[in-house]
């Protein structure tokens, strides 16, 4: 009887991946966006999510260049992302990296970006969510 129960939740899990897998790999989408902490700062987040393959830079437009690029693979799952590679910070430092979030486009063209891994934003006071725009997609 368990390993019946077993096998299920063996055969639940290996499906999810694959439609996970399936999904990423025919997503194809850019979007930016962007956020004005005061008026000498500007944060843009720009994020590729190309068959499987994920792109995120995070610039800070100040005196001093400050950014942030992640480079990894991720896994779709409706409108959540799973991402996981490598983030260069200041290509002084690199660490790997696993962060989730959520994106959703709107009929009008905009996009809604909520992170659940506030690490990948520069700024402590980076709100939670975050409108911008599809680039392509």
């Amino acid at each position: 009887m368990l390993n019946k129960a077993l096998i299920g939740i063996v055969s639940a899990l290996v499906f999810l991946i694959i439609q996970a897998i399936i999904s990423s790999v025919n997503t194809k989408a850019t979007y930016e966006f962007s956020i004005n902490n005061n008026i000498a700062q500007k944060e843009t987040l720009k994020l590729t999510l190309n068959d499987g393959h994920a792109s995120m830079l995070i610039s800070r437009n100040s005196n001093n260049q400050d950014f942030s690029h992640f480079d990894g693979l991720f896994l779709r799952f409706q409108n959540h992302y799973y991402l996981f590679g490598i983030e260069h910070i200041d290509n002084n430092n690199s660490q790997f990296k696993f962060s989730s979030l959520f994106i959703d486009s709107l009929r009008s063209g905009e996009a809604i970006y909520i992170p659940r891994s506030p690490s990948l934003c520069l700024d402590k006071d980076f709100p939670g969510l975050l409108l911008g725009k599809k680039i392509s997609g």
